[in-house]
Formats: structure tokens, sequence, C-alpha cells
């Protein structure tokens, strides 16, 4: 049996609690904490003075005040890729549209076509030094999807990929099988042909490759009802859904997403009154990604304030990808979820650990009270909500995953 690793002089301990089902309940903090690690689990958090006994004479590691928080979980992310869009920061100073950079060949396209023409190393090396940025920011369980290759081989090489760095990575890894991102050159103007094609060469081959299946629901891209069909599919080969829905306008992916009783509704950020209620009554849970549509600056904002006082479980992801969300550090994004959604903090933490845990449908992630990993964040700071005031610079001093430091 391994010895206990003690944590004590934690001046803000944030434990969540993953039970709750209200946003801001699930947020749980104390003061003048300690914490105790055994197996890569935590087995106790509490507050200092109640440290039992059998503890408190042994060797600790000493947090000096510092607040410790669970690593971050984020639910939504495109970071296997070749390449990058930067060119793209002129077209849309000029008042091009997302769809239409889209429509002229660049968007997603531009980057399927550097990452069909990358060796199966570059591709490899170029998520693993993203895992390694993200995880210097406290991002410890991450969601990565497919869908920048567009053809059935292809998408089945990046599903490989992943399934190799799953393995080796210290990082919690969730794969997603985006192969429907988008219609691809070679079906243009024939998206439902596309998704039959996939239907037969991709969905009944990886079940051992990722945990979800997703598809970009929006108009211009695949309808509500090619859309159905292809996930419908899905699930009769016993494979679990997401769904990129209502980015640009509210084309009722929502109410899709709930009907469907996917794992999550993702982007939602022009999502109506009726598919927020239906994703209430059906339980699924909104990733919403305000770096995206800051940085877009489109208009479309999720409204977490009417999603949260309606009961949907509201995660926050960084949307990491090569065009609309150019980053790895979910951390960052913290401030602007604050300001942008009008969301307190502690509705900020939930969202990035807790409720991020259940979009991905993990219960062991995203908190740390007993029987949970033991993957924490010790901050620069003494107090929960300076993260999420503060901006531009990396506060995360140390990250450990199951118990051991890593950053």
């Amino acid at each position: 049996m391994n010895a206990p690793e003690i944590f004590r002089h934690i001046g803000q301990l944030v434990t969540m609690n993953p039970q709750a089902k209200g946003q801001t309940a699930s947020f749980a903090m104390m003061p003048n904490a300690a914490l105790v690690v055994e197996g890569g689990q935590v087995t106790w958090s509490g507050s200092e003075t109640d440290l039992p006994i059998d503890y408190q004479n042994l060797p600790f590691t000493d947090c000096k005040g510092r607040l410790v928080t669970p690593g971050l979980v984020d639910a939504h992310t495109h970071l296997l890729y070749a390449g990058n869009r930067s060119h793209e920061v002129a077209l849309r100073a000029e008042g091009k549209s997302y769809l239409q950079i889209l429509e002229a060949g660049g968007g997603i396209l531009s980057t399927v076509r550097q990452t069909r023409q990358a060796s199966d190393h570059d591709l490899r090396a170029g998520v693993q030094k993203r895992l390694q940025t993200a995880l210097s920011h406290g991002t410890t369980t991450m969601e990565i999807k497919t869908g920048y290759d567009l053809t059935a081989k292809g998408e089945l090489r990046l599903l490989q990929i992943l399934k190799e760095v799953q393995k080796s990575s210290p990082m919690r890894i969730v794969i997603t099988c985006l192969a429907a991102h988008a219609v691809p050159p070679e079906y243009q103007g024939r998206g439902m042909d596309y998704l039959d094609h996939l239907k037969v060469s991709v969905l009944p081959h990886i079940a051992d490759l990722a945990e979800f299946v997703d598809i970009f629901c929006e108009a211009g891209v695949f309808s509500v009802e090619e859309s159905r069909s292809y996930l419908e599919t899905a699930q009769q080969l016993g494979l679990r859904i997401k769904l990129h829905v209502d980015e640009l306008q509210d084309g009722q992916g929502a109410e899709l997403a709930a009907d469907l009783h996917a794992a999550s509704a993702d982007h939602c950020a022009m999502t109506g009154l009726r598919g927020i209620e239906a994703l209430a009554r059906a339980g699924v849970p909104a990733v919403i990604l305000p770096g995206t549509a800051g940085y877009l600056h489109h208009g479309g904002m999720a409204d977490a304030r009417a999603l949260i006082d309606r009961g949907v479980s509201v995660a926050i992801g960084s949307d990491g990808n090569p065009g609309s969300s150019p980053t790895e550090s979910l951390a960052m994004i913290m401030p602007w979820a604050a300001a942008w959604l009008h969301l307190v903090p502690e509705e900020v933490w939930a969202g990035m650990t807790v409720m991020g845990a259940r979009a991905l449908d993990l219960k062991d992630r995203g908190g740390l009270t007993p029987g949970m990993a033991a993957d924490f964040l010790v901050w620069d700071t003494d107090d929960y909500r300076y993260p999420c005031y503060h901006y531009g610079s990396n506060l995360v001093q140390e990250v450990y995953l199951h118990g051991t430091r890593v950053v």
C-alpha cells in the first residue's frame, strides 16, 4: 500500500458537489482546508482543524495558503489538426462571415486540406504539443473531436491517432468522432449521400475507437432531418451521441438533442426558449463556448442565464480549434465567461469542472470529494474569484494528476 499524500495549509479548497443538480448548488468551497490522496483518489477533504488524527503527524505538502481546485474539464475541443488559419483574421476584418469563408473554400475546408496532407507523426506531435499547453493551464480532462479529414479512411486514421495519444497521455482524454463536421468537397451539394457513406464506412468500425459520435447540425451544413437519420444509426450501433447545434441560428437543433437524449448539446449560441426548455425536460446538458462567439464576433452568445434558471446543466468549453477559437487554455476563458455570460464565479467554476464532467458522462472527474480522481490545481492566488477576474497570464502554478505533480 502506498502511503497517503497529504496537502495542508490550503487557503481555499474548492471541492465541488458532483451530486447536486443546480449550477450554483454544485459549487462547494471551504477555507483553511486539507486534502488526502491515496491510490490516486481523494480519500478525505475538509477543514484543516478536522483532519483525522491518523494523518496529523505524517509528512505533508504545504500549500502555503493558496487556492486549490479540481482540474479543469474541457468538454469540447478540436485539437487534432494540421496548419493554422491566421489568414482569416483579415477576411473577418473585411466583414466576411463564418459561412462565407467556408463557402469560398476556407474555414474547416482549409484545415481539411492541410490535415489530409499531414503525416501521422506530424499530427500526433501537434496534438501532443497542444495537450501539454492545455495541461500547463490547468486542463486535466479533455474531449477531442476528429473532423478535419472528412473521408472514411482519413477519419478512421484520426481516431487511431487519438487512441494512441489517449493511451500515452497522463490526462484523461475523451475521443469523439466528428466525421460529420462539414460536407467535404467531394460531396458538395450531397450532404445526405456523405452521411449515408459514413453510416456504412465509419460508424460500424469505431466502437473501440470513440466514446461519442457528433454532427454539425446547422443550416448550410447538415439539416435536422439529416442529423436525426445519422445519429439514430449511431445509436442503433450502440454509440453515444453529441450534437453541435444552433451556433449561427436557432435551427431546432437543441430540440433534436433533447429528443434523442444526447449526452450533450454543444454551442447553443442561438437556442431559443423552446430549445432550452426541451433540454431541461430531457436532462441533456448544454456545452456553451463563449470564446468562440466572442472571437468570431457574430453576435451569438448562449443565453447561459436562461439555461441555468430553467435547470439545464451548463458546461463551459474552450472549443479549441484552428479557426474560431485558436486556444488550448480553458482557464483563459474564465473572465470572459463571467463577463459575457453574466455568470458569478461559482457558476463558472461549476461549468468548467463538474458540469464538464457531466457532459462527458464521467463520474469521477470535476470534484475533490472522496472517491474522485485526485486531479487538482494549485493557483497563484488564495481566492477562487480571482481567476474569473484576472486575464492575460497563466495563474496555474502546479498541476496534479492522480495525486502526482506533473506541472
